[in-house]
């Protein structure tokens, strides 16, 4: 707890009220329960309590502040921050908190401004106009229900981040779809609390990403600093790579360089082209992840195991784990091994597939599983490899159907929430498109050159491209508007981002 805290009438109000927070008390509650499942020991379990009794403390304060404010706007949140010492963008993530457990009601306000024949009429942020209801806090109810709401709805990204942190270990994601064990859950919510299909303050990762204190208007492909093309000169790695081998070649320098101790990625499991989860401990475990699975892994639901293990990690995933990421590193409640990973790598999704549906491709291909030897998505196809050396393909709109549902609700070809993005669109052939997001991205980029294991070149060098991939990248995030309209009709639940 805070030792700062000032001790006024308002603010034994805050604690009165946060004590008594539901996701306080449950875990109060639970601690034997805890405990005995073994995922924390003691002193971590102490720790993330605190750590959201002051996150809890701090979201009432502002509750309150807003219920005295006569008017509320950006400038009030400004000053909120100032006073409390806090960045907008956390002041912002509470607002998010706020809002989602109906103690506020939250109006963007938005100006247009024209363009012309060259460029586009642009949507822009002018302000907020936030109405604080007069309630007790202490009586509504925590939304902060199990993720079980998101498994049943085809919400669920199956990202693995709810296995991972779940302190009673009463989660599992197989196939990329949840089960819950009800008799072991104690409704804690942390699930929920991470998920990043519940709700997702984009604009706070936005503005995380960038170390922005304006909410603004980012690229197509979200925010970057700087694009290239490259392919990695490892020689192992290039004849088993998928297109340049630049994630694999950022793993190589790590594990080589001492820099992280494990990593968390996907290899192929038994079963043919079924992928599983992987705890990485060194550069030749990277042999084991190359190459593209379309099929959905949970890689995240790994993070369980590295709680009692002081390690530095580096983690390999698609868009929804980056946004899982992300979303518990602005939501940080001191998880472990959360807070031990230093590297967020991202790859490009379109879209993954169920195992039963890549073998209806396959069937549809008349081509048995366990003769393919490689997968790839390119060109509007999907195409199959045979070790005979025989190729076969299929128009992506015609398997669109058995891609999984949850998908469709997901806005992020590129991994916006990741340090440094990498996939294949917009790079010629063997070549990976990479876009670095922070000053951590750029370091590890700059360091794969230093020590000559990429060749590169400016994204803006090559054909096509930044243009075709900020095409697609734009094509998803309609798609996605669409859906989630089509969900809101329907008045089914839908992804709040």
């Amino acid at each position: 707890m805070s030792s700062e805290l000032k001790i006024t009438k308002e603010g034994l109000k805050d604690i009165a009220v946060t004590v008594d927070s539901y996701r306080i008390r449950v875990l109060i509650d639970a601690k034997q329960e805890i405990l005995n499942s073994g995922v924390y020991n003691e002193k971590q379990y102490n720790t993330i309590v605190f750590k959201m009794f002051d996150d809890e403390l701090i979201k009432y304060k502002l509750y309150n502040f807003l219920s005295r404010q006569k008017s509320n706007d950006f400038k009030a949140l400004k000053k909120f921050s100032v006073e409390n010492s806090i960045q907008i963008s956390k002041t912002l993530s509470l607002l998010e908190l706020l809002k989602n457990e109906n103690l506020i009601a939250v109006n963007e306000i938005y100006d247009d401004v024209e363009g012309d024949e060259n460029t586009p009429t642009l949507t822009t942020f002018k302000d907020f106009d936030i109405k604080s209801f007069d309630v007790n806090p202490s009586k509504i109810k925590s939304i902060y229900e199990p993720v079980k709401t998101i498994f049943e709805t085809d919400n669920c990204s199956g990202c693995g981040l709810c296995v991972g942190i779940c302190p009673v270990n009463c989660l599992n994601v197989y196939n990329g779809f949840g089960k819950i064990d009800e008799d072991k859950c104690i409704s804690c919510g942390l699930c929920y609390y991470i998920c990043p299909r519940t709700y997702l303050p984009v604009s706070v990762l936005n503005m995380v990403q960038e170390g922005a204190s304006q909410i603004k208007n980012y690229s197509k492909v979200g925010h970057f600093l700087e694009a290239y093309s490259a392919r990695t000169k490892v020689d192992e790695i290039a004849k088993s790579c998928q297109d340049g081998g630049i994630t694999s070649t950022c793993l190589h320098y790590l594990f080589d360089a001492n820099i992280i101790d494990m990593a968390l990625g996907a290899k192929m499991s038994n079963t043919p082209w079924r992928p599983e989860p992987i705890i990485l401990e060194n550069k030749e475990d990277i042999l084991l992840t190359t190459g593209t699975k379309y099929v959905n892994n949970p890689t995240l639901k790994s993070l369980s195991e590295l709680n009692k293990k002081k390690a530095n990690l580096a983690v390999v995933g698609v868009p929804c784990m980056m946004q899982a990421l992300l979303k518990s590193t602005i939501y940080n409640i001191s998880i472990p091994a959360l807070n031990q990973i230093k590297y967020r790598i991202g790859i490009f999704c379109m879209e993954s597939f169920s195992y039963e549906s890549l073998l209806k491709i396959c069937e549809l291909l008349n081509v048995d599983i366990n003769d393919v030897k490689k997968t790839d998505i390119n060109k509007g196809k999907f195409f199959v490899y045979t070790t005979s050396g025989d190729e076969f393909n299929v128009p992506i709109k015609e398997i669109g159907q058995l891609a999984r549902e949850d998908c469709e609700v997901c806005f992020d070809l590129t991994s916006e929430s990741a340090d440094i993005s990498i996939g294949s669109i917009g790079s010629p052939s063997g070549w990976n498109t990479v876009l670095i997001r922070t000053e951590v991205g750029k370091e590890l980029y700059n360091n794969l050159i230093e020590n000559d294991l990429i060749e590169s070149k400016k994204l803006s060098e090559v054909k096509p491209g930044l243009p075709l991939l900020e095409k697609i990248a734009t094509s998803k995030k309609n798609k996605c508007n669409k859906h989630i309209d089509k969900k809101k009709e329907e008045n089914l639940r839908f992804p709040r981002y």
